[in-house]
């Protein structure tokens, strides 16, 4: 006789997945296939990365149902199975035994219609996997791999340029100087510079924050996708044995092969230098929007210092205005001077993380494409 209880037992380890995928995206109808006509444009030449995935919360979905109520037939099985032992042994009326016994054949019966259900369910969601969603994530994965080789070749560009500018501020300190003589700086013009300081500092800690957020959304996603891949090979036999390098893996998909080592290679990657990058760039420009405010403060105490002078004192007051205000004007050039110097530092610091980040993400990208395509040769 068909052991119901050992199948319906090994159908139900699927329910984690199906609770991963509903935790994963937005609900959705279950029965999807009335309503499978997007409306939005497929950016992928695999199909739409988003259709795919709401089709598989919905097939997870409807297994999780299915193994529930499986399970429900499969308990009361038991008990009829058990009831019917006892009767056995206590030797009831043949009556009550064969209806019984009717009763455990009905419920035999659906519980192997819920197996066949559970396993046609299964099979769809692994179609889904292997011909939609493993097509899709090569081409996310090769296309991040052209996305961070222009980078790397952009962020290398920018850091060139401001080596060059570095040298060159560096080199004319005397055509600098004659450059601020000749310019008249009013007094508005500080302080719309602090104010450019203070959004710029806005714009790079947003910027910051952003890349952040985008890389651990990154990491997140390709976590949540390998543990909703191992969840659903779980009730292999020999799971310990399965293999996570390409060259050792002869009967996993190809989608495990590809999460697993994303997963791996997000892992090693360090976004922390071209955080502090930023950071550190961020902090170079508001030191600026601070240096002003402190300018302004004293400019203010100075006038009423100026103000509170006594008259006869007038001579005096003459010098001290002259000296306060060839000190101001220095001020103005200095902090001019250190602005130059502050933005092409941080900017040199940024640019140069980024850069790094850019091309070890292009090599890492890139030997994930290779890893695949010795997989799919071997």
């Amino acid at each position: 006789m068909l052991n119901p209880v050992a199948l319906i037992r090994s159908a139900s380890s699927r329910l984690s997945s199906s609770r991963f995928l509903r935790n994963a995206s937005s609900s959705r109808d279950e029965e999807y296939e009335s309503s499978s006509n997007f409306s939005e444009e497929s950016c992928m030449l695999s199909g739409s990365h988003q259709s795919t995935l709401d089709r598989l919360l919905a097939w997870e979905k409807k297994l999780y149902n299915e193994v529930r109520a499986g399970e429900r037939v499969r308990i009361a099985y038991e008990k009829k199975c058990k009831q019917l032992r006892h009767q056995d042994v206590r030797g009831e009326d043949p009556s009550s035994v064969d209806k019984t016994r009717s009763a455990i054949k009905d419920l035999h019966t659906q519980v192997k219609v819920s197996i066949h259900s559970i396993e046609a369910v299964s099979k769809r969601i692994e179609t889904l996997r292997d011909e939609e969603l493993q097509p899709q994530l090569l081409e996310l994965v090769q296309g991040l791999t052209r996305m961070w080789r222009v980078m790397a070749e952009c962020h290398e560009l920018q850091k060139r340029t401001l080596d060059e500018a570095k040298l060159l501020l560096a080199g004319t300190p005397s055509k600098l100087s004659r450059m601020k003589n000749q310019t008249i700086m009013s007094p508005s013009e500080p302080h719309q510079l602090a104010r450019s300081a203070a959004n710029l500092e806005s714009e790079l800690r947003n910027w910051r924050a952003c890349f952040e957020s985008w890389i651990t959304s990154q990491r997140s996603y390709v976590h949540a996708l390998t543990s909703w891949l191992l969840r659903c090979v779980r009730s292999t036999p020999d799971i310990s044995r399965l293999p996570l390098s390409p060259y050792r893996s002869t009967r996993a998909p190809p989608i495990f092969k590809i999460c697993i080592q994303w997963s791996r290679f997000l892992d090693n990657i360090c976004e922390v230098p071209v955080l502090e990058g930023l950071d550190f760039f961020a902090a170079g420009v508001g030191s600026l929007y601070v240096q002003q405010l402190k300018e302004d403060s004293q400019m203010v105490r100075s006038k009423r210092f100026r103000g509170g002078l006594p008259m006869e004192s007038s001579g005096n007051m003459e010098v001290v205005e002259v000296g306060e205000l060839q000190e101001e004007m220095m001020t103005v050039e200095k902090m001019a001077d250190v602005a130059i110097r502050v933005l092409c530092a941080g900017m040199s610091v940024a640019v140069r993380s980024l850069a790094e980040f850019a091309i070890g993400s292009a090599e890492g990208y890139a030997e994930l494409v290779k890893q695949y395509s010795l997989g799919e040769t071997g």
